[in-house]
C-alpha cells in the first residue's frame, strides 16, 4: 500500500477493499498464533485490531473515522488528511508541525462538527435561506445574517469543549495571550482558493472567543462568498467552515515566500516578502515589503532585492532604524530579513513544497525566541511550472553519463537532482543541505530526519520494507536502497540526477527536470483514491511501540496495525526464548540428544525438515543436520579451541555475589530453567542454552530472500560479581556491533539483532556467534580490569580469523 501511494502502481478503490481485508485478516491470525504460543494471555490485542479495523472500514466507506463527532482536536494530533473534520488550513497546519517538524502556532480546531451542531442548534441554515430569499441576497442580507449569528447561543457541548481546549493551549503560557481565531474550510486552498473570502479575527481575548468563532462562521454567507458558491452557496453540505483557534505569535518579523515566482515560473528561484512585525500589513497592501529573489539551490544565495527604507519610527528587530549609522561608521542596510533568515526561510519552503507534491505559497513569521514559525501552506496555482516539454528534458537527461545502472530496489519512485552528500546515522540533520542527494551505507532509521531534507537518498545496504523506506515514502523522497556500492560510485560533492524509477543514476543535472516531476505528482497527490489512501495508511503504517522494555509496551497502546506487529514480534520472540522452559510444549514435541563432541548436551525438536528423515532414535549426528542455521552455529561451537577447558579462578567476591543472586537462578527455575535446546526447521533455529550461570537465545531464520532474514541474539546473567560481569557484556556488545547487529544493554543482559542480510551472510554471523557462546563461558570470572575487554576482544578476533583461514 505505501509503495502504491509512492506512485509505484496504478489503483483504484477495489485495490484499497482486497488490500485491507486480506491485512486485517493477517492482523487477526498473527494475533490469534501469538496467543497460541503465549498460553492466551495477550487477548487485549483483539481490542486494538477490532478498533483499528473498524476505523479502517468506517474511512472506506467514505466516514471520517474515529473523529467524526470531537468537537476540537488539537493540533498536536492533526495532518492533512484530517481535512474532512477540520477544514484545510488546520489539516495543513497540522501536517507541518507533526509530520515535518516545522513550528507552527499552538492552537486546536473547532470541528465541522461543532459547526453543523451549532448551525442545527440555532436553526441557522433555514433561518438564512428565508433571509436571502426576502433581501435578495443585498447588503441589508448580509446584515441581517451577522445579527443572527451574534444572537446564536453556543451549545452546551461546544462551549465545555472549547474552554476545556483553551485550558489545555493555556498549560504553560502566560494568561494574558492573546488570541487568532481562523477559518479553516474543506476544500479551502484545494478544489476552490476562498482567497480573503472568509475571515480571520486578530487580538482575541479568551472571554471574547466564542464571539469571534461566530464571526468567523458567519463569514460563511457573506455576500462575496455567496456569490463566489453560486447555486451552491445555500447547500449545507458545501463549503463547511471549521476554525482554527491559535495563539497569537509575537512576529518580529512576517511575510511571504512563494515557492516559484509566479510571474516567471521556469526559473530556480522563489521570491520573499518580508516586512517588520505582523503580517497583515503585508497582506492588506498597508506597507510595501522587502523584496528577495533568492535561488532555490543551497546555499540559496539572494539574485535580486529591492529594499523598502521605511518610516524612520520603524525600528529593525537587532535595534537600529531602517538607515542608520552603526557603530563602526557604515551605513546599515536597510533589510528586513538578513542573509541566515532567507536561507531558514528557503529551506522550509523547499520541505513543504517536496511534502505537498505542490509549489506553495506559504506565510511565515519571527517570534520572539527567534524561530521560524509557520502560519499557513497552501498550494500556489501557477498556468506552468517549466517552460520546456518533458520528452525534450527526459531527452537530454538520457544524453547524462551513467554512473549507475539497474542496481539497488525502489523504495520510492521519482526523480531528483542535486549535490552528493555522505551521511551516516551518526551526523547532525541540521548540517544537511536541503535538497541533496543523500548517499550511506545503510539504511539506518536513525537517518529519518535527513530524509525530509534530502531530494533523494541512495544506500549501499537497505530494503523497500525497512524503516527508512517507511519514512522516505512518508516525506515522498525518492529512495533507491540496497545498491552495494553507492557510497563507492557516487563522491561526496558530485551533481547527479536519480531516477529512482528507471534504477539509473547521471552525472549531472538537467534544468526542469524535478520540474516535469512536480507537475504530474500534483494531480496524482490530491485525487480520492490517493487520499483515501493516506487516510488508511494513518491507521496502518505508524510506529508508537518503539520501546519494549517501557511500560507503555502494551495491546491497549497499540493504535496502528504496524503497532501490532511489532507487539507481536517482540512477544513473540519472548515466548521462543521461554519455550524450552515449557514442559507442556517439552512433553508434546519428542527432544533428541545432540551426538558432538562439545562439552554441553543439546537437546534437538525438529519441528520439520531439520534433520535428516533417517535420524533415529538415540541421538542425532552432525551430518544428519539440514537446520541451515543451526549448522553455522554448530560450525562455530565446534571451531577448534572454542572452548577454554582450563579450571576458572574463583575469588571471594565471585562466589558471595552468586550467594546474593536469586534463589531462581541458583536453583534452575524459571528464567534459567530447563535443557539446552535447539527447536529447528530446515530455515529456522531456536537455540536456547544455559552455559554455568548465564543464559543464551540464538533465534534465527534465513532464506534466499533477504528480506526476511534475521537474527536475534540475547545473552544474560554470569557467576562473577556485577562488574565482571558487566565487562563480559561489554565485550559480547563489541563483537556483535562488529558483526553488523543493532545492540542494546543494560548491565549484564545483551540484546543483539541483525537483519535484511544474504543467506552467506547470515551463515558467516551464525558461525561466529557459535564461537563467542563458546569463548565468552565463564569468562567473566577472568575479566578483572576494564583493560580485559580490549584484550579479549583483540583474542576473540585473532581466533576466529584463524579458523577462517
Amino acid at each position: 500500500m505505501e509503495e502504491t501511494l509512492g506512485g509505484g502502481y496504478l489503483f483504484d478503490q477495489a485495490f484499497l477493499s482486497a488490500s485491507i481485508a486480506e491485512l486485517s485478516e493477517i492482523i487477526r491470525e498473527i494475533i490469534h498464533n501469538l496467543n497460541s504460543i503465549s498460553n492466551h494471555i495477550y487477548i487485549d490485542l483483539y481490542d486494538s485490531f477490532e478498533s483499528i479495523r473498524n476505523n479502517l472500514e468506517d474511512i472506506m466507506a467514505g466516514g471520517s473515522g474515529p473523529y467524526r463527532d470531537q468537537i476540537v482536536m488539537p493540533y498536536t494530533c492533526l495532518d492533512r488528511d484530517l481535512d474532512q473534520i477540520v477544514g484545510s488550513k488546520n489539516a495543513n497546519l497540522g501536517e507541518i508541525s507533526n509530520h515535518l517538524g516545522l513550528k507552527t502556532p499552538k492552537g486546536f480546531a473547532l470541528t465541522i462538527a461543532a459547526y453543523r451542531l451549532f448551525m442545527d442548534e440555532n436553526d441557522l441554515f433555514r433561518r438564512i435561506e428565508r433571509v436571502i430569499e426576502d433581501e435578495r441576497r443585498s447588503e441589508r442580507a448580509w446584515e441581517v445574517i451577522r445579527g443572527l449569528f451574534k444572537k446564536a447561543v453556543v451549545p452546551k457541548a461546544i462551549k465545555l469543549a472549547v474552554e476545556e481546549g483553551l485550558e489545555r493551549l493555556y498549560a504553560g503560557l502566560d494568561r494574558k495571550a492573546l488570541l487568532a481565531v481562523r477559518s479553516s474550510a474543506i476544500g479551502e486552498d484545494r478544489e476552490r482558493t476562498f482567497a480573503g473570502q472568509f475571515k480571520t479575527v486578530l487580538n482575541v481575548h479568551p472571554d471574547d472567543v466564542f464571539n469571534a468563532c461566530k464571526d468567523v462562521m458567519a463569514a460563511r454567507f457573506s455576500p462575496q462568498v455567496l456569490e463566489y458558491l453560486g447555486d451552491e452557496a445555500l447547500d449545507e453540505e458545501k463549503a463547511p467552515v471549521a476554525v482554527g483557534i491559535q495563539v497569537m505569535v509575537a512576529a518580529r518579523i512576517s511575510g511571504i515566500v512563494y515557492t516559484r515566482d509566479p510571474s516567471r515560473p521556469f526559473i530556480d528561484a522563489m521570491p520573499v516578502s518580508a516586512v517588520n512585525g505582523l503580517g497583515e500589513r503585508l497582506v492588506s497592501g498597508e506597507v510595501d515589503p522587502d523584496w528577495h529573489l533568492i535561488s532555490r539551490t543551497h546555499p540559496f544565495q539572494p539574485l535580486e532585492s529591492r529594499i523598502m527604507g521605511g518610516p524612520v519610527f520603524d525600528v529593525h528587530p537587532d535595534g537600529y532604524l531602517p538607515l542608520s549609522v552603526m557603530p563602526s561608521g557604515l551605513r546599515r542596510g536597510s533589510s528586513v530579513a538578513s542573509g541566515g533568515l532567507l536561507k531558514m526561510i528557503a529551506e522550509a519552503a523547499l520541505t513543504l513544497e517536496k511534502a505537498f507534491g505542490a509549489p506553495q505559497d506559504i506565510e511565515w513569521a519571527v517570534d520572539d525566541s527567534n524561530s521560524l514559525v509557520i502560519l499557513q501552506s497552501r498550494p500556489l496555482h501557477l498556468k506552468a511550472v517549466s517552460s520546456v516539454q518533458p520528452a525534450d528534458v527526459m531527452a537530454r537527461l538520457r544524453r547524462l553519463p551513467v554512473l549507475m545502472e539497474g542496481k539497488g530496489q525502489v523504495a520510492q519512485i521519482g526523480i531528483a537532482a542535486g549535490r552528493v552528500v555522505h551521511v551516516s546515522p551518526d551526523d547532525d540533520p541540521a548540517s544537511f543541505p536541503v535538497g541533496a542527494i543523500a548517499v550511506c551505507k545503510s539504511a539506518s532509521p536513525r537517518l529519518s530526519p535527513i530524509i525530509r531534507k534530502a531530494s533523494a537518498i541512495v544506500t549501499d545496504v537497505g530494503s523497500p520494507t525497512g524503516h527508512l523506506a517507511t519514512i522516505a515514502r512518508e516525506y515522498r523522497t525518492p529512495a533507491l536502497l540496497g545498491t552495494g556500492d553507492a557510497t563507492i560510485v557516487l563522491k561526496e560533492g558530485m551533481d547527479v540526477t536519480v531516477d529512482v524509477e528507471d534504477r539509473r543514476i547521471y552525472a549531472g543535472m538537467v534544468q526542469g527536470i524535478v520540474d516535469v516531476r512536480a507537475a504530474t505528482e500534483e494531480v496524482f497527490l490530491e485525487s480520492g483514491e490517493a487520499c483515501t489512501l493516506r487516510r488508511l495508511l494513518r491507521w496502518i503504517a505508524p510506529l508508537n511501540l518503539v520501546d519494549p522494555l517501557s511500560p507503555d509496551f502494551t495491546p491497549e497502546n497499540c493504535k496502528t496495525y504496524h503497532d501490532i506487529l511489532r507487539f507481536a514480534h517482540e512477544k513473540a520472540v519472548d515466548s521462543l526464548i521461554h519455550l524450552q522452559s515449557s514442559t507442556s510444549f517439552i512433553a508434546k514435541s519428542p527432544a533428541l540428544p545432540l551426538l558432538v563432541s562439545i562439552p554441553i548436551t543439546i537437546n534437538v525438536i525438529d519441528l520439520g525438515g531439520g534433520i535428516e528423515p533417517k535420524a533415529g532414535d538415540k541421538g542425532i549426528e552432525l551430518s544428519m543436520i539440514r537446520s541451515r542455521p543451526f549448522r553455522a552455529i554448530l560450525d562455530g561451537l565446534l571451531a577448534e579451541g572454542a572452548w577454554d577447558r582450563t579450571p576458572v579462578p574463583l575469588g571471594i567476591k565471585d562466589i558471595l555475589s552468586s550467594f546474593s543472586r536469586p534463589i531462581s537462578a541458583l536453583a534452575n527455575l524459571p528464567e534459567y530453567s530447563g535443557q539446552n535446546l535447539a527447536i529447528i526447521a530446515d530455515s529456522y533455529c531456536n537455540l536456547s542454552l544455559r552455559l554455568g550461570y548465564h543464559f543464551n537465545v540464538i533465534d534465527s531464520y534465513i532464506s534466499p530472500d533477504l528480506e526476511n532474514n534475521y537474527i536475534y541474539f540475547r545473552f544474560v546473567g554470569g557467576f562473577a560479581e556485577a562488574e565482571r560481569r558487566r565487562r563480559r557484556a561489554v565485550l559480547i556488545e563489541s563483537v556483535l556491533q562488529a558483526l553488523f547487529f543493532r545492540v542494546e544493554r543494560r548491565g549484564d543482559l545483551v540484546v543483539g539483532k541483525a537483519k535484511v542480510l544474504e543467506a552467506d551472510q547470515m551463515e558467516y554471523i551464525l558461525t561466529r556467534l557459535g564461537e563467542l557462546v563458546a569463548f565468552t563461558r565463564q569468562l567473566d570470572v577472568r575479566m578483572a580490569t576494564d583493560e580485559s575487554i580490549d584484550r579479549f576482544f583483540d583474542k576473540f578476533l585473532e581466533q576466529t580469523m584463524l579458523h577462517m583461514l
